[in-house]
C-alpha cells in the first residue's frame, strides 16, 4: 500500500497548520493505528506518518524554547 501524493501534501499541510491539541490528537490516534496494524507494509505506512508527527512536536518545542531563551531580558543593574 503506498499513499499518492495528494495525501502527503495533505499531511503536509496539516503539519504545518495544526494547533498543539489537534497534533496531540493526531498522535494518540495515529499511535492507535499503529498498535491495530495487522500486516507489515500498512505498519511501514503508519509508523512513518507517526514518526512525521514527533518530529513536527520536536521542532516547535525546540522553536518555542529558542524563542524564550532569545527574548530580550532586563538588564541587572
Amino acid at each position: 500500500m503506498r499513499l499518492n501524493a495528494d495525501l502527503w501534501n495533505a499531511l503536509d499541510t496539516f503539519l504545518d497548520t495544526a494547533s498543539d491539541a489537534e497534533l496531540a490528537r493526531a498522535k494518540t490516534t495515529v499511535f492507535n493505528l499503529l498498535a491495530s496494524a495487522r500486516d507489515r507494509e500498512t505498519r511501514i505506512l503508519v509508523k512513518s506518518v507517526y514518526r512525521l508527527i514527533i518530529d513536527e512536536a520536536r521542532t516547535r518545542a525546540l522553536l518555542a524554547h529558542r524563542a524564550q531563551r532569545s527574548a530580550p531580558r532586563p538588564a541587572l543593574a
